[in-house]
């Protein structure tokens, strides 16, 4: 007896994408000789692990309809300020104490506490607390909340970033010295995006054959998307920097000091170009200098020594202080160096860069509760599509059995039997793919929340059991994009922190522009013991807080005079190449990295927009797909009622059972969707940290409030 197939229609093969499990026929266990032959990839989905969707009737209407796209609107002006909350987030001087250096500061001795070495503790090593109070039984039943705490707390990236707040701090304390900052590091790590949700990519290969008997090989080593990138927010271009501009006064204090030991004899007349012979002198040599710098420009420099006692002396002298030469000097820049913007400017430029370190760490927490939500989520969806695919495969069992016993009894042609197999073989193809994908995002979520390689992670676990749902509201959203996007401006840590690299850079070419003046410095100067002129003195340094050493007191004759002097000095380059270039190089960067954060601005709007157009997409795509399930569970029953009668084949409901087996994991999928399309918009709009409840201290302290008993 020859049978048609029927083709599947037009509707039926346009849901086949993704991932749902409802209400559906009762199915009889697989038998426990075809369940040992599936390849123990992981341990099955629990019923726990995979919280059912909504239930058919609770849903959206079955009446499906287009998604309400916004149209497009005008861009709206950025606001004058960025919010409250992340105002907050850049003021706030809160540090990682565990990771905190010491002895930066002088400490209760006084002078002798910057003379300690500054120590910084050893690598954190985590801390497994919470993880083993989640764990039952061998599995980690794991909610969203306990997930991203366990991130926060643990994840290499977030305590790579804390370093960089620790760094910010170091940095003005070097400002505060005289010395040049060195920077921060702008790179955030994005998380891995894991294989994907159950709609990409293994199921997409598979709908794509319209014959639900014949599988499709995927080569699921492609399948993996576990590798993990990065994004640099700095808005200079990589290997450019800034010209260093003036010199940096050195704010803290330098005492240089020298002493020794001589003896002279044989002395020389130059008069009479003889040698008188006398007996040999001895003499306690010194010679000390004090320099200091202050924020108009100007420095202080003081000498003390005993040159003149000990080169004209007539009798030996063991006290240097017994008759010394003194010489106090303050040179203060007119043109170049002159005034607290370019003398302070690396203390601004250390103050932008703590309020950017704490954004950088705010964006990196922001990243990895976005990468965190969606791994987990995936995950969920990946077990409910587990669950779908147990389901197709006892259905097809039990009608290869069914057809088994009809071949035995000569009702059925044996070409019905192949069929059956073949639509068994098929599911069971599907099984294991999905139960391999459900493993690998596994694997990737564990590796994203727990230091494994750490040797205080000792507690063991089988299986991660989440025990989120994931729901889509019956009523759709509606979305004022322009105050979407107005709240985006405000609130993201990128762009805010993008703005003080502005300022920042704005600081760095003004003090270019001041490095090309000429250097024009009036001093004053009063010598004891003196015979000489004033030296030419070079202010401060150039940011290493290392002096310029003066020279000694010079003596010039047995008379020595009480100087008073003052004037000016003056070196005038009289082409000035390299300083105007670096001045015109130095504006020229400044206008890229404004350029650059305008551009960032822009494509803030633009992930709004996108992100807005995505939910409401993904909105009507779960509506068209639960209206499909439920028209292919209508279809299966119909063809299951006229093979009651005899009005239809075997086979016509084994394609209508594996379509709707394709139904359920679509909607699966659309569900899925939705979910990662509103942790998108979340993330768009900057306030993922908000919406779960996460406090930026606590992430940077690197303790989060303890997690909620689990129920028995």
């Amino acid at each position: 007896m020859k049978r048609s197939l029927k083709k599947p229609s037009l509707v039926l093969a346009a849901v086949l994408v993704c991932g749902g499990v409802y209400a559906q026929s009762p199915s009889p266990a697989l038998p426990p000789n075809t369940q040992s032959q599936l390849p123990a990839l992981s341990p099955a989905p629990t019923e726990r692990s995979v919280p059912p969707g909504p239930q058919p009737g609770n849903g959206p209407a079955a009446q499906t309809k287009e998604p309400a796209v916004t149209p497009l609107a005008p861009n709206p002006q950025p606001p004058d300020a960025p919010s409250p909350q992340v105002q907050k987030v850049a003021d706030d001087s809160q540090l990682p104490k565990r990771d905190d250096s010491s002895s930066l500061r002088p400490n209760f001795l006084g002078f002798l506490g910057p003379f300690r070495r500054p120590t910084v503790p050893q690598l954190y090593a985590g801390d497994e607390t919470r993880l083993t109070s989640l764990i039952r039984d061998g599995k980690l039943y794991l909610t969203l909340q306990d997930a991203i705490a366990l991130a926060l707390e643990n994840n290499l990236d977030v305590e790579t970033e804390r370093y960089n707040l620790v760094l910010g701090n170091i940095d003005e304390v070097r400002a505060k010295g005289g010395g040049s900052t060195r920077g921060i590091d702008y790179t955030i790590a994005e998380p891995a995006n894991g294989v994907g949700g159950p709609g990409s990519p293994l199921l997409n290969s598979l709908t794509a054959n319209t014959n639900p008997t014949a599988p499709t090989v995927t080569d699921l080593t492609a399948l993996n998307s576990t590798a993990q990138s990065s994004q640099s927010l700095s808005q200079l271009s990589s290997g450019f920097q800034y010209g260093a501009g003036p010199n940096v006064p050195l704010f803290d204090p330098q005492l240089i000091g020298e002493a020794g030991y001589l003896r002279r004899s044989d002395s020389r007349s130059l008069s009479t170009a003889t040698t008188v012979t006398a007996q040999p002198l001895d003499f306690t040599e010194t010679n000390l200098a004090y320099i200091e710098g202050f924020r108009t420009g100007g420095q202080l420099t003081a000498i003390e020594n005993n040159d003149s006692s000990v080169i004209y002396g007539q009798k030996s002298q063991a006290d240097p202080f017994h008759s010394p030469s003194t010489s106090v000097t303050f040179a203060q820049p007119l043109l170049r160096g002159r005034g607290s913007a370019v003398s302070l400017r690396y203390v601004h430029i250390a103050q932008l860069d703590k309020k950017e370190s704490r954004l950088l760490f705010e964006q990196q927490v922001l990243e990895t509760i976005y990468g965190t939500s969606r791994l987990y989520y995936d995950l969920v969806s990946l077990g409910e599509n587990v669950l779908v695919k147990q389901e197709a495969l006892r259905a097809a069992t039990k009608q290869r059995e069914d057809t088994q016993e009809q071949v035995k009894l000569g009702t059925q042609a044996p070409i019905d039997l192949a069929q059956t197999e073949a639509l068994e073989n098929s599911s069971r193809f599907d099984l294991i793919n999905a139960q391999g994908l459900y493993k690998q995002e596994e694997v990737v979520l564990r590796h994203q929340i727990l230091r494994t390689a750490s040797p205080v992670f000792t507690a063991q676990f089988a299986e991660i059991v989440p025990t989120d749902h994931i729901t889509v509201p019956d009523v759709e959203e509606t979305f004022d994009i322009p105050a979407l996007v107005t709240q985006a401006l405000a609130q993201r840590p990128d762009l805010l922190q993008a703005g003080l690299q502005v300022q920042t850079g704005r600081i760095s070419a003004n003090a270019s522009r001041n490095n090309a003046l000429a250097q024009l410095n009036v001093y004053a100067n009063v010598e004891t013991r003196g015979a000489t002129e004033q030296s030419y003195d070079v202010l401060g340094s150039t940011g290493t807080g290392a002096p310029t050493n003066p020279a000694n007191l010079a003596v010039g004759g047995l008379t020595l005079s009480t100087i008073v002097q003052a004037g000016v000095q003056l070196t005038l380059p009289l082409r000035n190449r390299v300083a105007q270039a670096d001045a015109a190089r130095d504006q020229i960067q400044l206008r890229q990295v404004q350029a650059r954060t305008e551009k960032l601005a822009a494509q803030v709007r633009e992930e709004v927009e996108t992100a807005v157009v995505s939910l409401q997409t993904a909105e009507a795509a779960y509506q068209a797909a639960t209206t499909s399930r439920k028209y292919q569970e209508q279809l299966l029953d119909a063809e299951r009622d006229k093979l009651s009668v005899g009005q239809s084949t075997d086979l016509n409901v084994l394609q209508n059972e594996a379509y709707l087996a394709q139904a359920r994991s679509t909607e699966i999928a659309a569900r899925s969707n939705y979910m990662k399309a509103r942790i998108e918009l979340d993330h768009s709009l900057g306030d993922l940290i908000e919406k779960n409840n996460v406090e930026l201290d606590d992430a940077i302290k690197g303790q989060l409030p303890a997690a909620a008993p689990v129920a028995q």
